[in-house]
């Protein structure tokens, strides 16, 4: 009977290590050699939190479903993103994390920093004139009557020193009258071969008569021939000063004229002046020598290039744009005066640092982009920006070339880290990766609505 109550207390205790051991590795394997199930777990939880807000009025924060007091919409769901462990929460500050379904759903796209050309391009409206020192008015010297016109239509092409009119004065018989006789003077009084030759033996009475038959418009030739014939021509033929093209004529033949009267308008359009009106914001861009295009609506697809020569001193108070003059040469005429068309202008400052324009967020204090520094995992950056160069801002710091960016979306990353941090409004960066925690009077007044 001893022997049995001996076994059978051998027996219970042999059960009783048999089923601690059982219970042991049970709870072992349940929570882990390391005892990281409690954290799996904590992460977990941390990780599945939830909150509800709403999108026009981010401070208002509730543990459950409902509406906002202020503008009564719906509050909208939010999970906290789990956060890395290699992240610390100083890192975490300014970084807000988008998974893969809320990149596509925000329309992120990436854009990778890197140096280009700063090529910079505007027009302006411009119109073509005249060159002013290409332009002459022919105007009668003396008093007389047109006899002939060598030239008789508008548009007629001239070459220097062709014949434009012939033209009888009185005027001009007296004058060549006064030569012949102040020359036959200084003959007298010197050698002949010297008074003709020389300038220096000539009497005062001599170059006066001579200058006068200039100023009426003959030529060396025809002084010479004067001198040499001794007949007196009771009318003058004057010849072209320039090479050009008739603009106007004024004259008919028969005519009388006075002195002044213009008889034609010549001027050289083989080369012309292209007159721009630039704004004043794109005058610092603009120095004389460079390169501009002139596009016409005569000539469509096809582009004349020019170079800057002179800008205007004022700017012009109502339009605010200074007139920028540039030279074109015309190509077999086809430029005309008084056309009008486009200038662009082309500056090139180099090399730089540029972004899109939509991924710069511009706060009031502060120009922010959006960096990309990690899966998923994006910091918001303080950037200098410098000109805008198309569609494209030059970056002057805060992004080094490699950098990836949020190219767009940058708003809707910019309003998840306002929500993510509570902030009320504006473009207010940075925060705990935490939600905001939940203000008892919003809740009170989540659950009394």
């Amino acid at each position: 009977m001893k022997n049995y109550r001996e076994n059978k207390m051998n027996l219970a205790k042999k059960l009783s290590a048999v089923l601690l051991i059982i219970v042991t590795t049970i709870t072992f394997q349940a929570c882990g050699s390391d005892g990281t199930h409690s954290d799996e777990h904590k992460n977990e939880a941390s990780q599945k939190k939830e909150y509800w807000t709403c999108t026009m009025h981010p401070q208002i924060v509730s543990d459950k479903p409902g509406v906002c007091p202020i503008c009564q919409m719906e509050l909208i769901k939010k999970v906290v993103d789990e956060t890395p462990a290699e992240i610390t929460d100083k890192d975490m500050a300014e970084m807000v994390t988008l998974g893969g379904n809320k990149q596509v759903l925000a329309n992120v796209s990436l854009y990778e920093v890197k140096e280009e050309k700063l090529y910079k391009e505007f027009t302006a409206y411009s119109y073509l004139d005249f060159v002013e020192q290409n332009r002459k008015t022919i105007s009668a010297r003396f008093n007389g009557r047109i006899e002939k016109l060598f030239v008789d239509k508008t548009g007629d092409i001239v070459s220097k020193g062709e014949p434009l009119f012939e033209i009888y004065s009185p005027d001009l018989v007296q004058a060549q009258n006064e030569y012949l006789i102040a020359l036959d003077n200084s003959l007298r009084a010197s050698n002949i071969i010297e008074a003709q030759n020389t300038d220096g033996n000539s009497t005062p009475l001599l170059k006066a008569a001579k200058k006068k038959l200039e100023l009426f418009g003959l030529t060396q030739n025809q002084i010479s021939e004067l001198g040499r014939s001794r007949d007196i021509q009771f009318t003058l033929t004057y010849y072209s000063p320039i090479n050009g093209t008739v603009i106007e004529k004024k004259a008919q033949e028969g005519m009388y004229v006075s002195e002044g009267t213009a008889i034609y308008e010549i001027a050289d359009l083989s080369t012309l002046w292209n007159i721009s009106e630039v704004y004043e914001d794109n005058l610092g861009d603009i120095k004389i020598g460079n390169t501009v295009k002139l596009h016409l609506k005569a000539y469509p697809g096809e582009k004349f290039n020019g170079k800057v020569t002179f800008i205007y001193p004022v700017v012009n108070q109502q339009t605010r744009t200074v007139k920028v003059r540039s030279e074109f040469a015309s190509r077999s005429g086809k430029l005309k005066p008084q056309m009008y068309g486009e200038t662009t202008y082309q500056i090139n400052k180099g090399n730089g640092l540029l972004v899109p324009a939509d991924a710069v967020l511009f706060t009031g204090k502060r120009t922010v982009v959006w960096a990309k520094a990690g899966d998923g995992m994006f910091e918001a950056r303080n950037v200098k920006v410098g000109e805008k160069f198309g569609s494209k801002y030059q970056i002057l710091s805060g992004l080094n070339e490699g950098d990836q960016i949020a190219a767009t979306g940058g708003f809707l990353i910019d309003s998840e880290s306002q929500l993510k941090s509570g902030m009320p409004s504006g473009h207010q960066h940075g925060g705990s990766t935490a939600p905001a925690k939940t203000n008892p009077e919003n809740q009170s007044e989540h659950k009394n609505h």
